[in-house]
């Protein structure tokens, strides 16, 4: 029987929220759930291909794993990184496909407080790094400070490197080639659980969202049977379910359309009219679309004021200039110039054209 280790390794509580959004993820309930389908005897078959997780819950899917009277065969296809390689320890019989990688490494987590919480988080941490080289030692006969150095080192290991160091026991096929892995565990940031979580408490029965659970357990039957659930299957045989899941729906289409409008409405300028009453009811455009035709529009409407005022003022810029003449001097003037012209002779000066 096979049995898969993929996505991030995540608790019981998130599970449900991972297969609603349709992520690949593995929690101890998931894995418990397939060891007990298990047949007596029969060989397990198990698949990884995780960036890791939480380590308390690798622990739980490590133990159980152990603890199963058959034997364990594993085959690391992708990635073992991180808590993933604590599970992967679990196979009687490890392998590593070619082209993939284990990453062992120190725990991590996050504190806040005063220095006895970091001094605290700092043990803690520790004790757990201890527990996590317990896999590996059980595994590879190596000895804790070597293998505590390892992690704190965050060791990528090739197939011949993990074999080396006797973490896997054999490198599937014959011919190696390269690999390329993502350090990406893919979990969905704590705070957006949270989020979910909190989001979920005061949704009332008759919501779509609180009735997320039940349209996935039924689905969930359905492909047990090997069908699959549509719209209409659903119409059909959940009519109140259906009514609640379109109820929703429309309430929430309503409300996302009335927001969208009063968006676009916020972008009025003067002069856009046009624009906006065909975004609001002809185009179904987004406020961020109806924004950049905004710009573009006034863009292209300072570029036709400056080329109009250029236009009008080429005529002025071609008229011909006129010569402005002197003023007569009179005949005091005329005096005042050849006087100074006289002094200027004198010293060796410049003859004032308006002393001739």
């Amino acid at each position: 029987m096979k049995i898969e280790i993929k996505g991030p390794i995540i608790s019981d509580r998130d599970q449900w929220i991972y297969d609603w959004f349709g992520i690949k993820a593995t929690s101890p309930s998931k894995v418990h759930e397939q060891l007990s389908k298990v047949p007596e005897n029969e060989e397990i078959e198990m698949d990884i291909n995780s960036g890791g997780g939480s380590v308390f819950d690798a622990s739980e899917i490590y133990t159980a794993l152990r603890n199963h009277p058959s034997k364990v065969k594993g085959d690391i296809v992708g990635l073992a990184a991180s808590a993933a390689s604590v599970i992967a320890m679990a196979a009687d019989h490890l392998r590593m496909s070619p082209t993939s990688q284990m990453m062992i490494h120190n725990a991590s987590s996050i504190a806040i407080g005063d220095h006895r919480e970091m001094s605290h988080t700092s043990d803690f941490l520790k004790n757990v790094n201890q527990t996590i080289a317990n896999a590996y030692r059980l595994k590879s006969g190596k000895d804790d400070s070597e293998l505590l150095k390892m992690m704190d080192a965050e060791t990528w290991m090739t197939p011949q490197q993990a074999k080396e160091h006797g973490l896997i026991d054999e490198i599937m096929f014959e011919t190696e080639a390269s690999a390329v892995a993502s350090v990406q565990s893919g979990m969905i940031p704590p705070e957006v659980l949270d989020k979910l979580r909190n989001e979920l408490k005061n949704v009332s029965p008759e919501s779509s969202i609180s009735s997320a659970p039940a349209v996935m357990n039924i689905a969930q039957n359905k492909r047990e049977e090997g069908k699959e659930m549509n719209l209409e299957q659903l119409k059909n045989d959940y009519p109140e379910l259906y009514k609640q899941v379109k109820n929703e729906g429309y309430q929430e289409g309503v409300k996302a359309e009335n927001q969208r409008i009063k968006d676009i409405e916020d972008l009025q300028l003067p002069g856009n009219d046009a624009l906006i009453n065909q975004a609001k009811f002809e185009t179904n455009a987004s406020a961020s679309d109806v924004a950049v035709q905004i710009i573009k529009a006034e863009k292209e409407r300072g570029q036709n004021f400056l080329n109009d005022r250029n236009k009008d003022a080429d005529p002025l810029n071609n008229a011909g200039g006129v010569h402005t003449p002197l003023t007569p001097a009179n005949d005091g003037e005329k005096e005042k110039h050849l006087i100074s012209n006289t002094i200027g002779k004198m010293f060796g000066g410049v003859k004032n054209e308006l002393g001739q």
